[in-house]
């Protein structure tokens, strides 16, 4: 899915890792922004979405980044929330009391936002890591069910089923639970170093090239989570969409 200036390849994909962090908004991060925009052309990637933790972006420094790189830079930010991180996309600005993540959609909502439940599953199916989530017991796979009715699948709009530092059984736990619920499936990498950048990405079958489009196509569940991309053999994951 070839788009001018992108550098994108032909393909029936366009790819968008729409989760990453830069030293630029995310003090864990080694990813400087000119070293992002370097990554994602050398890449070849359609776009890229700075999501930093609980802050974001201006728009102009989005455009100063994006301009002469090549690239589609689009910004959104990840909200630490009491019902765990959220992915946000059509925001300007973090706004007071939207760590409640019921403030938070309805900000989102008057913005004509998004709202995605970032890796709902990290450190939440092995009894040994659990703690690190915020669990006092483990969740268990077989009980969909309960793990469905977790208040952060009830906000989102989509599920991000594919993240680049979870684990294969908790990728493929969200993906269940996204199907059960049939909200919209998305990727993203979660990349803090530069070599991660793309490792999963959201596929879709149009070109994005801004912001708007990546909403509309979200909402429209007109996307899917895919690996590949860094061996340039794009693959949807989780098989046939249902």
């Amino acid at each position: 899915m070839p788009l001018a200036g992108s550098g994108h390849p032909d393909g029936p994909y366009f790819t968008v890792d729409l989760h990453l962090h830069t030293t630029r908004g995310s003090s864990d991060s080694n990813i400087s922004p000119q070293a992002l925009v370097e990554r994602a052309r050398e890449i070849r990637i359609g776009a890229v979405c700075v999501t930093e933790h609980d802050n974001m972006w201006e728009s102009r420094e989005i455009d100063d980044l994006a301009d002469g790189a090549g690239v589609i830079v689009l910004h959104g930010m990840e909200v630490t929330t009491d019902c765990g991180h959220v992915g946000v996309f059509g925001l300007d600005r973090y706004v007071g009391g939207i760590y409640k993540l019921k403030e938070l959609r309805r900000v989102a909502d008057a913005e004509g936002g998004i709202l995605i439940a970032n890796h709902p599953f990290r450190y939440s199916l092995d009894a040994k890591v659990s703690f690190m989530n915020g669990h006092r017991q483990p969740l268990d796979s077989s009980e969909m069910e309960s793990a469905a009715g977790l208040e952060i699948f009830q906000m989102a709009d989509a599920v991000e089923v594919l993240n680049g530092a979870c684990s294969e059984e908790e990728n493929l736990f969200a993906l269940r639970v996204a199907r059960h619920l049939g909200l919209a499936e998305v990727a993203g990498s979660d990349s803090h170093s530069s070599r991660s950048v793309g490792f999963v990405t959201t596929l879709f079958t149009h070109p994005i090239r801004n912001q708007r489009e990546l909403i509309d196509a979200i909402k429209a569940r007109e996307c899917r989570p895919g690996r590949g991309l860094l061996e340039q053999v794009v693959r949807a994951f989780g098989g046939v969409k249902r």
